[in-house]
């Protein structure tokens, strides 16, 4: 009888062990290997594939040219076989600063589209491209370590290769925060830091995934999802903090809450904002407007907030940088 107890006891515990190491890479799993979101995802949704040819949504926008802007492919070789894709706006009379615009996790440069062209009627050259892992780049796997280092500073040395950019400002949405910011601590041609609705760390966006699929179980899988995160991608999960990263950053800040930010959100963002140790760093939101005039438009507002918190932060008469090491293939 006690054999067969032990032994039902110890199926129990198989079954809770293999129960959590399945739940634990199922949280972590759309974090490394994120969906592809491209023109094809977005429309095959809408419409019937034929003779190769996409009919495309008027409500969809997937390229620039549907607002009437101005764009080349802007095409990174990393190395032999690693290319991120990307799309350059600039207009005839092209600026001296270019804004860098990075993407949320799980997203793509289709998402930056409306920002390009609220921040290009703002002024200033912009360059979308798609993360490692997302959208046209090359990449299986999602995971900010020095190889993304790597890859925005090759993007940097395409776009100050261009005679457009003498200046360089990011903008960086949710996840991508610690990407930039990790990035602007290497690399000080970043002139300026945007962060919407930033994520303080990689461990707190494990634990929102698993509050999302599991609620109750929440406080038991997550634990195991941070380990599991660590043995798929060689990484701890703690260390990629925002809040430790922008503690070592004196670059420009600013930290824009967006409409669309949720609660926690807003919460988060105040604290990295607090945390942060720029000496020059500011915080966005709608109900707070100090230095932009008010209209009606809150998400707009949003762009002039960015407009102007760039011009202010980068003279226009600074010399260009002059670090020329790889081109884009335009």
């Amino acid at each position: 009888m006690l054999k067969k107890g032990i032994i039902a006891s110890l199926i129990c515990i198989g079954s809770l062990l293999l129960l959590l190491y399945f739940t634990s890479l199922f949280s972590i799993s759309e974090l490394i290997y994120p969906n592809r979101v491209t023109v094809k995802s977005l429309t095959s949704e809408f419409h019937n594939l034929k003779k190769n040819e996409l009919v495309i949504d008027k409500d969809i926008t997937v390229s620039p040219s549907q607002l009437n802007l101005t764009y080349r492919n802007f095409d990174v070789l990393i190395h032999d076989q690693f290319t991120l894709h990307g799309w350059y706006i600039t207009g005839e009379q092209p600026a001296k600063t270019t804004v860098l615009l990075l993407h949320d996790w799980n997203e793509s440069k289709l998402s930056m589209i409306k920002a390009a062209e609220a921040l290009y009627q703002l002024g200033f050259n912009i360059c979308i491209i798609d993360l490692p892992a997302h959208g046209e780049s090359d990449g299986e796997k999602f995971i900010i370590d020095q190889s993304m280092n790597h890859c925005l500073e090759v993007v940097a040395d395409s776009l100050f290769c261009l005679y457009e950019t003498d200046n360089l400002a990011v903008v960086a949405n949710g996840l991508s925060g610690i990407v930039a910011a990790s990035w602007t601590k290497v690399d000080g041609r970043n002139q300026c830091l945007i962060l919407v609705d930033p994520v303080p760390g990689m461990t707190a966006k494990i634990n929102e995934l698993v509050k999302e699929k599991w609620n109750g179980l929440s406080m038991l899988i997550s634990q195991f999802a941070q380990i599991m995160y660590h043995q798929k991608t060689g990484i701890d999960a703690d260390s990629l903090n925002l809040q430790e990263y922008l503690g070592q950053l004196r670059t420009p800040l600013l930290v824009a809450i967006s409409d669309s930010a949720t609660d926690i959100e807003i919460i988060e963002s105040v604290r990295i904002f607090e945390s942060a140790k720029s000496p020059n760093k500011k915080i966005w939101t709608n109900q707070t407007r100090s230095f932009i005039r008010i209209d009606t438009d809150a998400e707009k507002n949003m762009f002039r907030a960015m407009a102007a918190f760039i011009n202010s932060n980068i003279s226009s008469d600074k010399p260009k940088i002059k670090v020329r090491k790889r081109i884009a293939a335009l």
